[in-house]
């Protein structure tokens, strides 16, 4: 009687030999079919954003008010890091009434920046753990955004 080994063997490659070439198939489908954007944001895709007015992506400055009054990204909302878990926890009514804005959803592209990175990748990871879907990070930030943006001038 031949040994289990040597009958599980053979059948496992079969198997594998099987399954393998659809399931990379797949997964080579997956990556180029893929629409959804990278998360991280760059300068170029700032200023086109602005330029263009598009009010289907939200941008959002998480700096602190004393750091927003020496400047902001034209048609960012300023909402601190340290609000930022409540505020996406808040209802829409609610929201409005307190940011001065309309509530973006859990499916919304929504850009987050401060002044070089650090505090927006945070907002973006409490977006992210509360299910917001479209979050983006501009990580470059503001400074990136200032240096460049006098540059084309």
């Amino acid at each position: 009687m031949p040994s289990f080994t040597s009958l599980a063997i053979p059948a496992l490659y079969q198997t594998s030999r099987s399954f393998a070439p659809r399931s990379l198939a797949a997964m080579r489908q997956a990556q180029y079919s893929s629409k959804a954007k990278p998360e991280v944001v760059t300068f170029e895709e700032i200023d086109t954003l602005i330029h263009k007015k598009d009010q289907n992506v939200v941008l959002i400055d998480v700096r602190e008010p004393g750091e927003v009054a020496q400047g902001i990204i034209p048609t960012s909302h300023p909402i601190p890091l340290a609000n930022i878990q409540e505020a996406l926890s808040l209802p829409d009514k609610e929201f409005e009434a307190r940011f001065g804005f309309k509530k973006f959803s859990k499916d919304d592209e929504v850009i987050f920046y401060c002044r070089s990175g650090r505090r927006s990748g945070m907002a973006f990871d409490i977006a992210k753990q509360l299910g917001y879907k479209g979050v983006r990070n501009y990580s470059g930030s503001w400074l990136d955004y200032e240096a460049k943006a006098k540059g084309q001038k």
